[in-house]
């Protein structure tokens, strides 16, 4: 069988999600902790008009993200995020490698910042259900770091099924408080819709965009796909078009209740929107059990979705030699990457015990675990279609050249506003990254000099 449509993949992987496995893979990572804290910060930020940056942000990741699916079609692999520069940057192996352990790296990066920040959001969330919670932070944190991880080594069928369950249910409550919400709704709230300028329109788009970035979980799984050839592309479109509907169906019942007043510096609405809007539901039992209910389980499905990514790209990152071979290990009875699934609850644990860090973390994680992955892979895009002309994936994006440049554009407006602090803490995080990748060069060189098996490099 070709490796596109085939039952087994290479390296001990099985083929075993398909096309809704995969929808809901995205849609639970996706649908996290952003949805329940984020709107307020757009809102303060732009006013009624956020609802509108939602919309422009889910839109600019489409665009991304038909480069990213065709990549994932073209090499579809585990790990995808960290095989794509692997493949595509350019002749010298070095170069290719380099950048595949630094897209895999900072991609890693992001994704056990978002466990680790989840895992620590679930006791705040039950905290409203159950005061005692909020003083157990760090061992509830703990615990849903322990869960996820056995949830994920059983299996990606476990956390596919686990994931769609818990997805459902999310979905039911978060689409109740829409249709509440409506039936509450106050046309006047948007009246005017405008009530900032560009740059703050803008810079909510940039966070709007922070909330899409979980659909890269279906490239990383690529090897485990039924039929990636037409799973993969589907899957990834259909799960940004249901996120950005779902995303703005929230915001515009959020702004449909809360008054545009109401969004102001310091105000409970900027950190706990929701639960701002479910009070005036006249609904006790939504705010005090429901939206905390769908809370905790969006987070946990962000955690699973997260664990499993982080771990397929350790383990591509193990098989092409830049992370130890110890990290390519598959389980003989569960068919995972049991090493890197390890390793990443192993960091997210332990920096779920040092919270009084996490404004330095949250700045690495969101530009160099988001921003830089991004760009790399862009421009593998570029790469596939100049260089790799002994490839022919089965999609082929639209736009030609215009399609990268236009995402590079819309990347670039993810990344407007940063301050010197984060630019510093971030060109710090690389150089660390960068050193590594040079002592494992000048301890390895060896890695370095391999004749590629699929091309004709050297």
């Amino acid at each position: 069988m070709s490796e596109y449509d085939g039952s087994t993949a290479d390296d001990g992987l099985t083929r075993t999600l398909g096309l809704l496995d995969c929808v809901l893979l995205s849609v639970g990572g996706m649908v996290g902790s952003a949805i329940f804290v984020f709107p307020g910060s757009t809102g303060l930020l732009a006013g009624p008009a956020s609802t509108l940056a939602w919309v422009v942000a889910g839109l600019l990741m489409m665009i991304i993200a038909l480069c990213y699916t065709e990549l994932a079609l073209a090499f579809p692999k585990a790990g995808g995020p960290a095989v794509f520069p692997a493949e595509t940057f350019g002749r010298n192996r070095t170069v290719r490698l380099f950048a595949s352990y630094l897209e895999g790296t900072s991609y890693c990066i992001g994704m056990v910042f978002s466990v680790t920040i989840s895992a620590l959001a679930i006791a705040q969330y039950l905290g409203i259900a159950f005061p005692r919670a909020k003083g157990y932070v760090v061992p509830i944190a703990l615990a849903a770091i322990a869960l996820s991880f056995l949830v994920n080594l059983v299996g990606v069928t476990s956390t596919s099924r686990t994931n769609l369950v818990l997805s459902a249910l999310l979905l039911t409550i978060l689409l109740v408080f829409v249709a509440i919400g409506l039936t509450r709704f106050e046309p006047t709230n948007y009246d005017p819709f405008f009530t900032s300028g560009p740059a703050k329109f803008f810079a909510a788009v940039q966070l709007a965009l922070t909330g899409y970035g979980a659909w890269t979980a279906i490239p990383s799984v690529a090897e485990e796909v039924k039929r990636p050839a037409k799973t993969v592309p589907r899957a990834i479109l259909l799960s940004l078009l249901v996120t950005t509907v779902l995303y703005t169906a929230v915001v515009v019942a959020l702004h449909g209740v809360v008054a545009p007043s109401a969004f102001a510096e310091g105000s409970p609405v900027t950190t706990v929107p929701l639960g701002v809007a479910a009070s005036k539901l006249g609904v006790p039992m939504v705010r005090q059990y429901f939206l905390p209910l769908a809370a905790v389980v969006a987070i946990f499905t962000t955690m699973l979705v997260g664990t499993m990514s982080a771990s397929r790209v350790v383990f591509a990152l193990g098989r092409n030699g830049t992370l130890p071979r110890a990290f390519a290990a598959v389980h003989s009875r569960f068919q995972v990457p049991w090493v890197g699934l390890v390793a990443v609850s192993l960091v997210a644990a332990a920096l779920t015990i040092f919270p009084e860090y996490f404004y330095e973390l949250l700045v690495i994680a969101s530009v160099v675990g988001t921003g830089l992955p991004y760009a790399l892979n862009i421009v593998s895009f570029v790469g596939l279609r100049h260089y790799r002309t002994d490839v022919t994936p089965p999609f082929r994006a639209p736009g030609g050249d215009a399609l990268p440049a236009v995402a590079l554009v819309a990347l670039s407006v993810a990344m407007v506003g940063l301050g010197s602090t984060e630019v510093l803490w971030s060109v710090g995080s690389i150089a660390l990254l960068g050193t590594y990748f040079l002592v494992r060069y000048l301890r390895r060189p060896d890695l370095f000099r391999q004749r590629d098996a699929a091309t004709n490099w050297e």
